[in-house]
């Protein structure tokens, strides 16, 4: 009798910034740890595929027809490669479910509404190049589902306070606006359902220009 333990809306109901942050914490948990180790081809074969979505959405971005026509075959693409991990997924479930939410997947059983603490953001990177006042961030997050938005605030003190940058649901954000020609650093934390919310991210500085 087959098993359907993965829940697959998780991931093909998700925008397609998140959706590429999900499949990058899949391949990770799973390209990391020794018990998946019998997938290592499969597993590399989603990292292929999620670079290759990833440089189309990023280019699809300049708009043009054609590269979102490109963006939208290598999200089915992406899909499909998650697709096969979950079916391995099940196939070799064996009633524990951390064996699915090792690899980065939920469970036919976790409700939407689960009260599972939010893991703070990490990875988070800044980045200050030719635009005056302008910084891009990047980070990764443990449980991309879980996730409604992310804070990001600045400091131009060290740290002594804290100012409102903005919100956002990516995991690549680009702020304007921000005090120039110094040393500012930034944290990132993740909202929940419920009003849940991460602890902040470990911050990080840089000169903006």
């Amino acid at each position: 009798m087959a098993k359907f333990i993965v829940r697959r809306s998780t991931y093909r109901e998700l925008p397609q910034d998140t959706l590429a942050s999900f499949a990058d914490n899949v391949f990770s948990r799973m390209s990391s740890l020794p018990e998946y180790q019998p997938f290592a081809t499969e597993v590399a074969r989603l990292k292929q595929l999620l670079d290759q979505y990833k440089e189309a959405l990023a280019s699809a971005m300049y708009g043009g027809v054609d590269r979102i026509a490109i963006k939208n075959e290598k999200k089915q693409d992406l899909l499909l490669g998650l697709d096969q991990i979950a079916d391995l997924l099940n196939a070799s479930y064996t009633g524990v479910d951390s064996w699915i939410v090792g690899a980065g997947m939920e469970t036919m059983r976790e409700s939407v509404s689960t009260n599972a603490l939010l893991d703070a953001p990490y990875d988070l990177r800044a980045f200050s190049r030719d635009e005056s006042g302008a910084v891009t961030l990047s980070f990764r997050l443990a449980s991309p589902t879980r996730v409604r938005s992310n804070a990001i605030e600045y400091s131009v003190d060290g740290g002594a306070s804290w100012k409102n940058g903005n919100y956002s649901s990516a995991t690549r954000v680009q702020l304007k606006g921000l005090p120039p020609r110094q040393e500012v650093k930034f944290r990132v934390r993740s909202l929940g359902a419920s009003e849940r919310q991460s602890a902040w991210s470990k911050p990080v500085e840089v000169f903006v220009v």
